[in-house]
């Protein structure tokens, strides 16, 4: 019966199955139902038709496609742009000015002088002979 033609089961031909189904109230009964669901399926089939077309959907998806490309195109540039904008608003270092050079106390004749943009502490010691010398 699953293979039936369809006006087999509703008993509008002279096939066998269709006389049989005319005096058997059991395959008369199946054959209402399976006819009944292929009705259900076919509606259902027919309401859940796409919302747009083949070509629409094409479209659409070239479309996000290309989006996508020319993102991946541009986030070098854009990249760039803003290592730019950083590097060229940056403020310049401060110059702090060339500080004269320390003579520890005690006599040692040592003169130090810190290289640009660090600092210098001399410390003296018990020791008049020892000066400590220290860079940061």
């Amino acid at each position: 019966m699953l293979e039936a033609d369809p006006l087999d089961l509703l008993g509008a031909t002279q096939t066998e199955l269709s006389l049989h189904v005319d005096g058997c109230t059991r395959c008369r009964t199946a054959a209402q139902r399976m006819l009944e669901v292929e009705r259900e399926l076919r509606d259902a089939l027919g309401a859940a038709t796409p919302r747009r077309s083949v070509n629409d959907a094409v479209r659409v998806a070239r479309r996000r496609a290309w989006r996508r490309s020319w993102l991946w195109r541009a986030s070098p540039l854009a990249a760039a742009a803003v290592l730019a904008i950083v590097w060229l608003g940056r403020r310049a270092p401060l110059q702090q000015p060339a500080s004269p050079p320390i003579r520890p106390a005690g006599g040692s004749g040592v003169a130090v002088a810190a290289p640009p943009g660090k600092s210098v502490a001399v410390f003296r010691t018990d020791n008049p002979d020892i000066v400590v010398i220290w860079f940061f």
